[in-house]
């Protein structure tokens, strides 16, 4: 496959390069796990393995940056699939707990593994001082986005075959 080099028009939004790179990449990350029961919500799962409090739906709704409405739907989804389970919270009858089963901990190092190599290729061509340049920016720019007022905004990616 031959390599394309994007430029960046720096007149479009930050938001939108990054919007084009996650749909590629996990776009890239979707086929090397469709042999797993599941599509998506990858990063979900890794949020809860390597947590080293109890996760409840508003913890992974915070930290990913998930509106209610879609975490609800979400948690529906990998519980239904049998990625997850809901453990009532002996403290607040009202909350729950949301646990990997161990059919998730079994595919979890396939899931680690495929991230590791997808990034391997993402990264290529890249120097280690750039990549730790990069990775430092990514969270400067996540830490200055932090601190300003926004709307919740619902991004939803459908699978969708790519004709070649």
């Amino acid at each position: 496959m031959m390599q394309v080099k994007r430029s960046f028009n720096t007149q479009l939004p930050l938001g939108r390069h990054l919007a084009i790179l996650t749909k590629m990449y996990y776009g890239a990350l979707s086929i090397r796990l469709e042999h797993l029961e599941i599509e998506k919500y990858y990063s979900i799962l890794i949020l809860i393995a390597g947590s080293e409090k109890k996760c409840t739906q508003q913890y992974i709704s915070d930290t990913l940056k998930i509106d209610k409405a879609s975490m609800v739907n979400v948690v529906d989804y990998l519980a239904e699939k049998k990625f997850i389970i809901r453990v009532r919270n002996p403290g607040d009858r009202r909350a729950y707990w949301i646990e990997l089963t161990p059919k998730a901990i079994t595919v979890m190092p396939e899931i680690y593994k495929q991230i590791k190599e997808l990034n391997r290729a993402a990264l290529k061509g890249l120097k280690k001082a750039e990549i730790e340049g990069f990775n430092h920016a990514l969270g400067l720019i996540s830490g200055n986005l932090d601190q300003l007022p926004f709307n919740q905004v619902t991004i939803n990616y459908k699978k969708v075959k790519k004709k070649i």
